[in-house]
């Protein structure tokens, strides 16, 4: 090899390292967008059903934590979502105690006259992994503020994610055996909820993925 010879070796090692790292980084950006873009409660996925004759009662569960809402918002979501669970005969219990950790994630987007209030919810078992996502959105009125939801908007969100958290539940091993049931598949719906007419009380999506 010549004088000449060494820096343009150099140069081309130097090229291939670089073209590695920009893969690397795209790769990682691309994964950080699926993983958003599942969050999204807008998109249409499969849903699950309750299993007929068995509460969700058997499989106790806690919410851990509920982000994306302002401190006043989320309290009065809490306070709401504690009163659907129990009518839902849901036994929330200590993060310590429960069978499932759930953590919520709600947002605010505004539509045309109205508010769109989407939450997620990720459940995980003991052991930390993630058992199930459920996702889904409804439209009240208002301007796309989290200000203009009162609490019957409040009331109607909540409703509904303790409706699909208990869905979840009572196709659980835990809840299934609590009422001598056999079988522990999930029940799952392949077909969608129908896209709203009217700006109240819309539900386009529900369940989501499993990892």
């Amino acid at each position: 090899m010549t004088h000449f010879d060494a820096p343009f070796a150099l140069r081309q090692r130097l090229a291939a390292l670089l073209t590695a790292g920009a893969a690397l980084t795209l790769a990682g950006c691309v994964d950080t967008a699926v993983d958003l873009g599942s969050r999204q409660a807008g998109v249409p996925q499969p849903r699950l059903v309750a299993r007929p004759g068995v509460s969700p009662h058997g499989a106790s569960v806690a919410l851990t934590s509920l982000e994306g809402a302002p401190e006043g918002v989320a309290s009065r979501f809490k306070q709401h979502f504690a009163s659907a669970s129990e009518a839902r005969d849901i036994a929330m219990a200590a993060p310590d105690a429960a069978r499932y950790r759930v953590r919520g994630y709600l947002t605010a987007s505004p539509g045309p006259g109205v508010t769109r209030l989407s939450y997620v919810w990720d459940i995980f078992d003991r052991q930390g992994r993630r058992a199930q996502r459920l996702t889904d959105e409804l439209a009240v009125r208002g301007g796309g503020d989290w200000s203009d939801l009162d609490d019957k908007a409040l009331a109607d969100v909540a409703g509904r994610g303790a409706g699909d958290l208990a869905a979840f539940l009572s196709n659980t091993p835990e809840a299934i055996a609590a009422a001598g049931g056999e079988g522990a598949g999930l029940s799952v719906v392949a077909g969608q909820r129908a896209q709203p007419s009217s700006p109240v009380a819309a539900r386009p999506a529900g369940v989501a993925e499993a990892r």
